[in-house]
């Protein structure tokens, strides 16, 4: 089962408008797949931003399906206009060779180096719906859950109930680096960006397993509400030094 993010490189002044940038996803989604319905949980999340000036926007899909029918309209905008919030001339499509375009699949996941420690960075501001209101704070919690409920929606493996109480209730925060940032939405609202260290103590192979596969999981998937304007954009780091180096 494939999971990927494409980026969209552009041509034109300053980052896309987050309204903008969904609304055009929206009308895109519409015409390619017309029968997807809110099923609670987007199988997509958007981003935005500038790499050395340059503009790019970004669509993670997060369903096999999803990349097949929409990946050839999205291959197609390059050469054209499009509106997002301001107008941009798509000048590539990436599937590759951008920090934030990738493909991989849910089994890849779950292979590779894995740790009691999660080090994540979040690149656009994050929230999260609580009772009401959004609330800024990256507790354990709320990103985790937030990463095993989109990998369980969309996902072939659930998380045995052992690992899930574990995840939820024992990772701690060893190190945290950051500050709140405004957000925009239909109202707007403040969000944390910066580094977080996660840390699960005494935690069994299992249990390890699945965090740093959740943490591989969200630079697809995006972490905290609102991923379809382009909030919540993470990525995992690695610590070398005083430096930091993604992963």
């Amino acid at each position: 089962m494939v999971l990927v993010a494409l980026v969209l490189v552009l041509e034109g002044e300053g980052p896309p408008e987050p309204l903008g940038l969904r609304g055009f996803f929206y009308t895109l989604l519409k015409e390619a797949f017309p029968e997807l319905h809110d099923q609670g949980e987007n199988p997509f999340a958007l981003g935005f931003g500038l790499r050395g000036g340059e503009p790019w926007a970004r669509v993670s899909l997060l369903r096999e399906d999803l990349y097949g029918r929409l990946s050839p309209a999205l291959f197609g905008l390059e050469g054209r206009e499009v509106r997002l919030g301001r107008l941009f001339r798509v000048r590539a499509v990436l599937q590759e060779g951008h920090p934030w375009a990738g493909l991989t699949t849910y089994a890849r996941l779950f292979q590779g180096p894995h740790s009691p420690n999660l080090p994540l960075r979040f690149y656009s501001p994050t929230f999260f719906r609580r009772k009401g209101v959004q609330y800024p704070l990256p507790e354990p919690r709320l990103v985790l859950e937030s990463l095993l409920r989109r990998l369980e929606a969309f996902g072939p493996l659930k998380a045995p109930q052992e690992v899930r109480e574990a995840l939820l209730e024992r990772t701690t925060v060893r190190f945290l680096e950051g500050r709140t940032q405004m957000a925009r939405t239909e109202v707007d609202t403040v969000g944390f960006v910066g580094k977080v260290v996660y840390h699960l103590p005494k935690a069994t192979e299992e249990e390890a397993l699945w965090l740093s596969a959740l943490g591989r999981y969200a630079f697809f998937s995006g972490v905290g509400a609102k991923t379809s304007l382009g909030y919540g954009l993470a990525r995992a780091f690695t610590q070398v030094g005083p430096q930091d180096a993604e992963t």
